[in-house]
């Protein structure tokens, strides 16, 4: 058993961030968050999952803490997995330290990737950071959202387009995709 534990140890410290950080962009809690993290390893170590047959493992486990969250809601409020629609998805913008910027403009830059961001909808916002930030396939996407894969593919490609559409400047919209890049990590 001890092998197998070790195995559940080296997972949740791989991806614990990156769940949390998903989780807190559905809109819930802090402590509810971490809560449903615990409880899907929890049930992985009780149950004796066997991860070798889960095809990507990643996104087993942002389903399930999503699922977790709509179970937790649910004996709270009765929410339904299909009343998340009205949850804002909301991820947290950085721009990162880089030695061409200094706070000043890095905080301007950060404050207008935000104000796009937030000109998207928030399927959108989620559909671009679980393809961008989770690198997630639109299969795995569709099954997390509830819609096909080709909505998935529209959600994206309209998000982008609305991003481009804002007029920006080369600049900023380079800035934008590396704010994104630096939400993945």
């Amino acid at each position: 058993m001890k092998p197998r534990f070790d195995t559940y140890a080296q997972l949740y410290r791989r991806y614990v961030d990156e769940l949390y950080s998903y989780a807190l962009s559905l809109g819930y809690a802090e402590n509810m968050c971490m809560d449903a993290i615990h409880d899907v390893f929890c049930k992985l170590v009780v149950e004796d999952r066997d991860l070798g047959r889960i095809g990507n493992v990643k996104f087993y486990l942002l389903r399930s803490i999503k699922n977790r969250l709509v179970d937790i809601s649910r004996h709270g409020r009765k929410l339904s997995y299909d009343d998340m629609a009205g949850h804002t998805f909301l991820a947290d913008v950085s721009v990162g330290d880089d030695a061409l910027m200094n706070a000043e403009e890095r905080e301007i830059v950060t404050s207008h990737v935000k104000a796009l961001m937030d000109k998207l909808t928030a399927t959108q916002r989620e559909a671009i950071y679980l393809r961008y930030m989770q690198e997630m396939e639109y299969d795995q996407i569709a099954i997390l959202l509830g819609i096909n894969p080709e909505s998935v593919r529209k959600l994206v490609h309209r998000g982008l387009e609305k991003l481009r559409q804002q007029k920006v400047g080369f600049v900023t919209f380079i800035m934008l995709m590396y704010a994104i890049g630096e939400m993945r990590g």
